[in-house]
């Protein structure tokens, strides 16, 4: 398809994106979303949609305008030099993830996302690995919508292009946005003084950095059954499942354990969109801050003290807008960059704010995906990049009453079999602590 490209103003780097990208110098910051859908894909029907969605919505690859502005070009022309990756029958998901995870994008002449299909005699899977500084979840969601309206209901194909990042951080989400200065600093001092008591994640230098990806499915109906057991608990569906975050990873994450340090830290991505000064609904970028919350050796012995613990700290964020306060700490970390070589980056986070672990956890209930839920989409899978803040992820996703969670670790910290059981651990405490449908009635 041979189209005229048009030009497309630049945007600022914002404080996250400047932060991941001199993270991708020491290794890929990459991320993945993938659709199962009902039924046989062609690969000509999926690439010709995946092509006509990234023109449709003014995207294709990315320039960046040292030092701080990168800008769109619509691809003109030239989708048959980045085909769609058709994977042979029977390749692990799994498998294909990994390795993408821990591939670059060195080619600066390529776009920001690598699609692939697998097919499938009863269904198919369609998905997009991408560079996560490029763009957040939602953006990329923004672009498989589009993508699956063109194969499965052309009559809800967009029109127009994607709005581009409209500012920086602190346009967005500093005073403009209700925040304010000084509870940001006293926020910060505070998360500075509860680091120095968290205990630090062993490390192995550069053998740390490749990933591993594994996917699991909890039992149908969980979801639904978590939810009253929040309600039951006055606390939310996010902090259940951020407590079992935190006491598998106190299960299983090798940590350096000393009397001065013996408290566990675990973090959330926050999606930072609701909280801006303008909306940014759709707007292609990225938004994102970090929360935490810091957990005492007993509360990670007693699951309704750990819950307890959890929904409290996540209230006190809330309140007092740590997630956009998170960009200070960013803003600490990118004057002390210049200090810290690229190859040292990972070593000065884990110990200025060393976290055993993270939870990205989207609903997609009251979104478009829920419109074409069970068919043609059957599930909805997300991936998340460790990056230089955790060392594993946990990616919860929920669409109708189904809960899709990945987990993405690196290598050199659990073996295959330990992964698989801090995974089977964090399920299994999740099927504990639903309320399931007879007790509903």
């Amino acid at each position: 398809m041979a189209v005229v490209s048009s030009p497309i103003s630049a945007s600022g780097l914002n404080l996250f994106q400047r932060l991941t990208r001199r993270w991708e110098a020491v290794h890929p910051y990459n991320a993945a979303q993938i659709l199962r859908i009902s039924g046989r894909l062609e690969p000509s029907s999926a690439a010709g949609a995946w092509a006509e969605a990234l023109w449709a919505l003014g995207l294709g690859r990315v320039r960046v305008i040292e030092p701080s502005r990168f800008c769109h070009e619509a691809l003109n022309g030239e989708m048959d030099r980045y085909p769609l990756t058709v994977l042979p029958a029977g390749t692990s998901l799994e498998t294909h993830l990994t390795a993408e995870l821990n591939r670059r994008f060195d080619d600066p002449d390529e776009p920001p996302f690598r699609p692939f299909l697998r097919q499938g005699e009863g269904e198919s899977y369609f998905g997009v690995v991408y560079q996560h500084w490029v763009a957040d979840s939602v953006a990329i969601r923004f672009v498989l919508q589009e993508w699956l309206a063109r194969v499965f209901d052309p009559s809800a194909a967009r029109g127009s292009t994607l709005r581009r990042s409209p500012g920086g951080y602190w346009r967005l989400f500093g005073r403009r946005g209700g925040w304010r200065l000084d509870e940001g600093l006293l926020s910060g001092f505070r998360t500075h003084m509860r680091h120095r008591r968290v205990r630090k994640v062993r490390t192995a230098g550069t053998a740390d950095y490749p990933v591993r990806v594994t996917l699991h499915d909890a039992p149908l109906g969980t979801i639904d059954g978590l939810r009253d057991f929040a309600r039951l608990q006055d606390c939310k569906l996010h902090d259940v499942l951020l407590a079992a975050v935190a006491e598998a990873c106190g299960c299983y994450v090798p940590t350096q354990v000393r009397r001065n340090r013996p408290d566990l830290s675990v973090g959330s991505i926050v999606d930072l969109r609701p909280h801006a000064a303008e909306g940014l609904e759709d707007a292609f970028g990225l938004f994102l801050g970090f929360t935490h919350v810091v957990c005492r050796p007993e509360d990670l012995r007693d699951w309704p003290r750990l819950l307890r613990r959890v929904a409290a700290q996540n209230r006190v964020h809330k309140n007092s807008g740590l997630p956009q306060a998170s960009m200070l700490w960013m803003l600490a970390a990118m004057a002390f960059g210049p200090l810290v070589p690229d190859a040292k980056l990972y070593s000065f986070y884990r110990k200025e704010m060393p976290m055993a672990g993270g939870l990205s956890n989207v609903n997609l209930n009251g979104t478009w995906a829920a419109r074409y839920h069970p068919e043609p989409l059957r599930q909805y899978i997300r991936v998340s990049p460790t990056g230089p803040l955790v060392p594993l992820v946990f990616s919860a996703t929920t669409l109708g009453s189904q809960l899709s969670v990945s987990v993405t670790c690196r290598e050199a910290l659990l073996t295959r079999e330990a992964a698989g059981q801090m995974a089977e651990a964090f399920l299994d405490r999740l099927a504990r602590s639903r309320i399931d449908n007879a007790a509903r009635k």
